[in-house]
């Protein structure tokens, strides 16, 4: 389909205002309601190991006093789980950072496949049984993931249709959290304000973002915001993206590794306020930094100094599908194999973490992986 960023930036708008303001409001119905009526429940929390996920999922155990992390998918492979569940996944699970379409999550990564009519009619009929999966599961399952609420269609990549991935939801799960909380009258406090709004800003890498892919996150953020509503936490955030000078961002990274150096401590983040590491020691050192930060509460269930004690576990399964023509050498490539690729991409439905990945080197493809 012809066309660009321009041409499609008023539907593109359409389909934000549409979706978040549907969505990031007081309706019964909304995502925002339906995770309020879960903060009072006891939940255990399965978590990305990553800064997007552990801000997440403190943020979430900030406001919901029962909720907390018995699990994190550790790069993709492995998971590190507390004792307590070790022989497998609870039922009650709710992912933070991570898609399942069989327990209750919020996330940011596109999910369906959409309408692309591809011509390998068993991975066309593979990914609609996923997308029938996803629009059933949504009907009961809180799956709160601004993908599915816009209908992005994760096999379109053209510039020219509002509705494919290129325009996806652009920014990190922290960022949709806050806007769905506060919309539910249940913000989460801020009580630090050197660090904290550029941490959730920047969470998934929302500050680069929005300079790098500006025809995108531009319609986004300031929906959002302006679906919370002015004054919001969600607005200050975005505001402070929006206004900032090109050095700002780094005067905070740089001054928080000054405190850092000063006080002794290995790093936990590096330049670009991603984790410094995927290790037990990283992520004990990132979540007590991030808890003495914001004044929230431990969400680690028997608490984050007994993180040495947890289990780690391989992923039961995983798949990686590539659909276009580029993937590495040693991967899955469809065109290769429809049949094969066809069973993994179905195989997705006992999945923890479900998404499409779009463009890179690497090609896009459709990757999950399972349990413990």
């Amino acid at each position: 389909m012809a066309g660009n960023a321009h041409s499609t930036a008023q539907e593109r708008r359409r389909i934000a205002i549409e979706s978040l303001s549907r969505e990031l409001s007081t309706e019964p119905s909304s995502a925002s309601m339906r995770l309020a009526s879960m903060l009072g429940q006891s939940r255990p929390m399965m978590v990305s190991a990553d800064i997007d996920g552990l801000v997440s999922a403190t943020m979430l155990g900030s406001v919901a006093p029962n909720f907390e992390i018995v699990a994190f998918s550790v790069g993709s492979a492995t998971w590190l789980v507390h004792p307590s569940v070790q022989l497998g996944p609870p039922t009650d699970l709710f992912g933070v950072d991570l898609f399942s379409a069989h327990h209750d999550n919020v996330s940011n990564h596109v999910i369906k496949w959409g309408q692309k009519k591809i011509q390998m009619m068993p991975v066309r009929d593979a990914f609609a049984q996923w997308d029938a999966l996803v629009d059933l599961m949504s009907k009961t399952m809180l799956l709160a993931v601004p993908s599915i609420w816009a209908n992005t269609q994760g096999g379109y990549e053209e510039a020219g249709r509002a509705d494919a991935a290129t325009y996806k939801y652009p920014l990190g799960t922290a960022q949709i959290l806050l806007a769905m909380l506060e919309a539910a009258g249940h913000a989460p406090k801020f009580f630090d304000r050197t660090y904290l709004p550029w941490l959730v800003a920047n969470c998934d890498g929302g500050v680069s973002t929005y300079a790098k892919y500006a025809d995108n996150a531009r319609v986004w953020w300031p929906v959002m915001a302006g679906a919370v509503g002015p004054g919001s936490l969600t607005e200050q955030v975005f505001e402070l993206v929006d206004r900032a000078r090109p050095h700002d961002f780094l005067d905070a990274v740089h001054r928080l590794d000054r405190e850092r150096q000063a006080s002794g401590s290995a790093p936990w983040l590096n330049d670009k306020w991603n984790l410094a590491g995927q290790s037990v020691a990283v992520l004990k050192d990132a979540l007590t930094w991030l808890t003495d930060l914001t004044g929230w509460r431990d969400p680690v269930r028997d608490g984050i100094a007994n993180l040495d004690t947890w289990v780690s576990l391989p992923t039961t399964a995983s798949a990686l599908v590539y659909y276009t023509s580029t993937g590495p050498a040693t991967a899955l490539k469809a065109k290769d194999d429809p049949i094969k690729a066809s069973e993994l991409i179905l195989g997705a439905e006992a999945a923890l973490n479900a998404n499409f990945y779009h463009g890179g080197q690497t090609g896009s493809r459709f990757n999950w992986i399972g349990g413990w």
